[in-house]
Formats: structure tokens, sequence, C-alpha cells
């Protein structure tokens, strides 16, 4: 009995934080962004009064469970669409590089939340908070580079030499990868059950191929035709060997916009028994 007691003691501990917890939905509507090797952004990190000039939009669902008014456990799919182009680079290396890519990008993350003041939607007096986050995702890409008037899936053209045997130890990258979301936001109440969330987050990345640039260039002679015009659009023709990509900074990508958020009913014990 006494364990049996414990038992129960334990349950209602760890339980007793999302019993009184609020539940929302939310609509996210915003843009994606991109960096990496390709690009004006490719060699700075912090330059952000050009990083809008291709960005595309993007839509998401987020699932969030507020544990108290500080802390909350946040799911989120979000989609849409990176591209950038070296043409509108500052760099003088990257212009003469030439190269384009674009991509979409489909997140699933799980993500943890904490406002810095206390917040709940339909509260007068916690109705906004600013909230940071960080988590862990899972995203999918498939880099397509422009050719002969069209996208072109790079991924299965090896154009860093990957699966050719002059180059053995380069494997085709995964379509698939894992990374770290950080973001900042802003929330604040419409009404009893209206909310708008504005965040700006970024998810680093354990790939650099988001936009199929890494390396070096190889032998055009492992390559086919298609695959030698998409590796290689320099204006100055870079030999074998040379630098093509940066594979000491992993890609990143991100979203900027606003979700709006519907706080789920709670329905009571007592509101499911009839009288």
């Amino acid at each position: 009995m006494y364990i049996f007691k414990k038992i129960l003691l334990v349950f209602f501990l760890f339980t007793a934080p999302f019993s009184f917890s609020q539940t929302e939905l939310g609509l996210f509507l915003g843009t994606s962004i991109f960096h990496g090797d390709i690009g004006y952004n490719s060699l700075k990190f912090g330059n952000t009064d050009r990083l809008f000039i291709n960005s595309r939009l993007a839509i998401g669902l987020n699932f969030r469970k507020n544990i108290n008014p500080r802390m909350a456990f946040n799911i989120s799919f979000k989609k849409g669409e990176i591209t950038s182009y070296d043409k509108d680079s500052e760099d003088f290396y990257i212009t003469l590089r030439n190269l384009d890519f674009k991509s979409n990008i489909i997140e699933l993350s799980s993500n943890f939340e904490f406002n810095f003041s206390p917040y709940k939607i339909g509260s007068k007096k916690f109705n906004k908070s600013v909230y940071i986050f960080t988590g862990i995702s899972g995203f999918k890409f498939n880099p397509k580079g422009y050719y002969n008037g069209g996208w072109v899936e790079l991924q299965p053209l090896g154009t860093e030499g990957q699966g050719s045997f002059l180059y053995p130890e380069r494997e085709k990258y995964n379509l698939f990868s894992i990374g770290v979301p950080i973001g900042l936001g802003y929330k604040f109440n419409l009404n009893n059950n209206l909310a708008i969330n504005i965040a700006w987050s970024w998810t680093l990345t354990r790939t650099d191929y988001i936009d199929d640039v890494s390396l070096d260039y190889v032998n055009p002679n492992v390559l086919s035709e298609q695959a030698q015009n998409l590796a290689n659009k320099s204006y100055s023709e870079f030999m074998e060997g040379s630098q093509r990509g940066n594979s000491e900074n992993m890609d990143k990508f991100g979203f900027v916009g606003l979700t709006i958020v519907y706080k789920i009913p709670k329905k009571t014990f007592c509101s499911q028994i009839n009288y």
C-alpha cells in the first residue's frame, strides 16, 4: 500500500503542471530564409539588410502545450522555399562563381519555450511577453540548379564527384537531416481565445549540402555533361581542386513570420457529467 501511494504521489507531481495547462493551435504565415555557401550572405552571417532579397512564402502549423505561464512545449510543422544566387553577392569571388539553387524545406520540430514575462491567453494582466525557444528538428530538402530554362535536381548528379570512382570517399548526401532550431519571438493577446505570435528562428543544421555546395571543383571527366554545366557555371572556369564551397560552415535556414494562435477550450471533469 505504501509503494502504491508513492507511485500516486510521483504521478501527481509529474502530471500536475499539465493538468491546469493551456493548449493552443496556431497557423503560421511568413517567409523562409537561408544562409549557406551560395549567395550574397555566404561569407558573413551578420548581414541582414539583404537577407530577404530572395525570400519566399512559408506556411505552417503549431501545437503548443503550456506547462505554466512561463514555460511551454511546442510542436511545429513548417514548409517553405529557399533560394540564393551568387550574382546577388557583393564579394567578387562569389559573383565570379555564379552558382544558384533553390529548394523546398519541410521541417518538423519539437521546441521548449520560455516566456520572459508570465503569459496566458485570456488573461488581462498577463497578456503579452517576449519569449525564446530551442529544440530539435528533422527536415527534408532537395536542391535544384537552373539549367536550360528549368530547374534540375542536383543530388542525383553528384556535382562534387559523389559516387564516382575517382572520389570514392565522397558519398551522395542524404536529403533528410536534423537540426537545432533557435528563435526569439513576441506574443500578445487579441481577445480571450486568440493571440498573435511574431517570431524569427534559425535552424542550425548538420549538413552543408542544402545548396549542393561544400567542397571543391572536381575533374569534369567524371561528371555527365549536364552535371558539368551545373557544377561549374563560373565566368573564370575554376580548375580541378579549386575551392567551390566552405565545408567548415554548415548551412542554416530559418523562418520569420506571425502565427495566429487559438486557445483550445478546456473541458472540465464536471462539464462531462450528465445530470
